[in-house]
């Protein structure tokens, strides 16, 4: 072992780690990019992310019970004689879980969020064709995912959806969660974290518009690293120098068949009172219709 290895290996015995505070959020949407942009931003060398991607700490409450010190031991601690880092949080269900904006805002005033939003028929189909390949895995890998992201008060709820014998049919689950409510306070809501002005309000309430960076999904696929440096900037980083054919997709799924035009068109007029309270808030609008 050299001896600068042995200087490192002392000093890190010796000086205990300094955690610093997680100061970038990519709360969601689900299913609208987070994946990606998540692994865009920790290309860049100043950028760090926890263990895995999506901590579930704020929406969990088994996991915030445990408190900032299990939140923090999911980073790598930084070291004091290295440059300090951007820690980064991208968990989906942050948007949809009430009350996170307040407890992040409560960890730390000063972060930003970020917020991919996907227009929400299409979001819709692709959280049921998720859940629905989910309903396919075996026991074992189904019951590692629903501890690692559900919180107690919903495994129940959401072991009824991936556990029957025959998957709900899309067009079924959007009739149970429209038209008879059955699926309304249900876990995983499919329809009702399309409707997004109720879920950004208690964010922009906290932190203010200007604290909070909203993309449209298909405007980030066509300007991956636009999006990404915009996202840097906000925080005080320089451009990523990565190439944009080196920001690839990810998390794509296929689907066995088309949504049916007649659902589709009635998710449509679902959306479209939503979709104009969401472009008055944001000070956005989206080509939705």
């Amino acid at each position: 072992m050299s001896f600068k290895k042995i200087i490192k290996k002392v000093i890190k015995q010796l000086v205990p780690k300094q955690h610093v505070k997680v100061s970038l959020f990519v709360v969601g949407a689900q299913k609208a990019g987070t994946s990606a942009l998540h692994d865009y931003l920790i290309k860049h060398p100043s950028v760090t992310g926890g263990t895995i991607k999506e901590l579930n700490y704020f929406n969990h409450s088994e996991k915030y019970a445990q408190g900032t010190k299990w939140y923090h031991d999911q980073f790598k601690a930084p070291l004091f004689y290295k440059p300090k880092k951007i820690y980064i949080d991208s968990t989906p269900q942050y948007l949809s879980t009430a009350n996170v904006a307040q407890k992040i805002y409560d960890y730390n005033p000063k972060v930003k969020i970020v917020i991919l939003l996907r227009e929400p028929v299409s979001r819709a189909y692709s959280a049921w064709n998720m859940y629905k390949q989910f309903s396919q895995l075996s026991a074992e890998r189904k019951s590692g995912l629903i501890d690692r992201h559900i919180s107690n008060n919903d495994k129940n709820k959401f072991d009824d959806l991936v556990n029957q014998s025959s998957f709900p049919s899309f067009d079924d689950y959007i009739n149970k969660e429209i038209i008879d409510g059955s699926l309304t306070n249900h876990y995983p809501q499919i329809i009702k974290r399309g409707i997004y002005a109720e879920q950004i309000k208690p964010y922009i309430d906290v932190f203010g518009l200007d604290n909070i960076l909203v993309f449209e999904s298909n405007y980030f696929k066509t300007n991956k690293a636009k999006v990404t440096n915009k996202v840097l900037e906000a925080v005080g980083l320089s451009p990523l120098t990565i190439p944009p054919n080196d920001l690839k997709s990810v998390h794509f799924r296929s689907y066995e068949n088309p949504m049916s035009k007649f659902i589709e068109d009635k998710l449509k007029v679902f959306y479209k009172p939503h979709n104009k309270r969401l472009y008055n808030l944001i000070h956005q609008k989206f080509d939705w219709e």
